[in-house]
């Protein structure tokens, strides 16, 4: 039963938008989901009487946690920085710790299902809205932001924005390929890899650089970690020098987003980004080890930049978040934060490079954390319900396809 409600709640990750309260605490139907998954858990485990250790997992997780809960002191809007712990750091480390006790090896690859489901229910409203069959959802209707994205024929489907969808696209479209391996005939095979068209046009739809950038290298990522494991090569049979893959690709894409943004036509997009990263930069030099606290960097923007008229008038919308995964979270959560979340992805391709198995498992999962690290050069691809829930699903992943038989 706790499988079956882990596949319930991954197929829910997009319904975050779907925002209730209960007992005058701010909720969404994907928390929702995973409290009553943990419920369900919890009861199977004591009535089982499970033999077996607790698998704790990863302990980097817990302080990455414990920066979380600093972030969440520090900063000064406290009612707004728990609602971020909660939705982007407490339900998806319990879907986590849910998911590295309920599966194993052999059952890991049924998490491709309900993200396949999922992926082709956002894909099919990103490109109806792209056709012009759909418009807006209810949270999205009157707000100039999004007809501004329709004016310019940009797909953001249920999500805050077209970035936000390509964020979601790509890792859960790599994340999804294992669906693949279940039927056994190849015309099936080609019968659902034909599925795939919806996602790639909403990417397309989106017209989000970052998202293009970020499953160029995920693709290339996913087909040499393929090769190399299916011919056994010495370098995916190290976590040191898959390590040094991950960074390697990542300092190239560091190219590919300069390239891209100097050929970008929204000259104004591109000089606002700039600026924020400037800000960025200087409150790390003010904030270098507490960090600004959780969900107060529009509000530091805002005080850095008094002096800058134009920004204040044009820009500080935009500066809702850094435009870089890895300031997000030195600013949010401090160094301990930023060092956590380091360790954790050395880990995570550590073990991805020493293990032998489930070759497509094992590339989907690679592909689709670089896409998270590539368009988290130009973008923020954790903090958000959806994003940040990916992310801890590969840590999950990461652990079990890491354990020893």
């Amino acid at each position: 039963m706790s499988q079956i409600m882990v596949f319930l709640s991954l197929l829910l990750i997009p319904a975050y938008i779907f925002r209730l309260s209960l007992l005058g605490i701010p909720t969404n139907v994907f928390e929702i989901a995973v409290g009553v998954t943990a419920l369900v858990f919890v009861i199977e485990w004591i009535a089982t009487k499970r033999s077996q250790r607790f698998n704790l997992g990863l302990w980097p997780v817990y302080l990455l946690l414990a920066a979380a809960i600093i972030g969440t002191v520090v900063a000064s809007d406290t009612t707004a920085a728990l609602g971020i712990l909660k939705g982007w750091f407490f339900v998806p480390a319990v879907l986590y710790i849910i998911i590295i006790n309920s599966f194993d090896q052999k059952s890991i690859r049924k998490l491709s299902i309900p993200l396949f489901i999922g992926l082709l229910l956002v894909s099919v409203w990103a490109v109806l809205q792209k056709l012009g069959v759909i418009s807006t959802l209810f949270y999205q209707v009157g707000d100039t932001g999004f007809t501004d994205y329709i004016n310019r024929f940009r797909a953001f489907g249920p999500f805050e924005s077209p970035n936000y969808l390509a964020m979601f696209l790509v890792p859960v479209t790599f994340l999804s390929l294992p669906v693949l391996s279940f039927p056994r005939s190849a015309t099936d095979r080609v019968f659902i890899a034909a599925f795939y068209l919806l996602p790639l046009y909403a990417l397309y739809a989106s017209h989000s650089l970052g998202g293009l950038l970020a499953f160029g290298f995920g693709l290339i990522s996913l087909l040499a970690f393929g090769l190399a494991k299916l011919y056994r090569a010495r370098l995916v049979n190290s976590g040191r020098k898959i390590v040094t893959l991950a960074v390697v690709l990542v300092i190239i894409a560091v190219g590919f987003a300069y390239i891209f943004s100097s050929i970008s036509s929204e000259t104004y997009s591109n000089a606002i980004r700039k600026d924020i990263y400037n800000y960025s930069a200087q409150l790390v030099k003010a904030h270098p080890v507490a960090g600004v606290g959780l969900g107060e960097f529009q509000r530091a923007v805002e005080e850095s930049s008094k002096g800058d008229a134009g920004f204040q008038l044009y820009g500080l919308a935009y500066a809702m978040h850094p435009h870089n995964v890895f300031l997000a979270f030195w600013l949010n959560l401090g160094l301990l934060g930023l060092l956590s979340f380091l360790y954790l992805l050395g880990s995570f391709f550590w073990r991805l490079g020493r293990r032998r198995g489930d070759i497509l498992l094992l590339s989907s999962t690679f592909a689709a954390m670089v896409a998270i690290l590539i368009h988290g050069l130009v973008d923020t691809t954790y903090f958000k319900n959806d994003l940040s829930a990916i992310f801890w699903l590969l840590l999950a992943i990461s652990v079990i396809l890491g354990t020893r038989e």
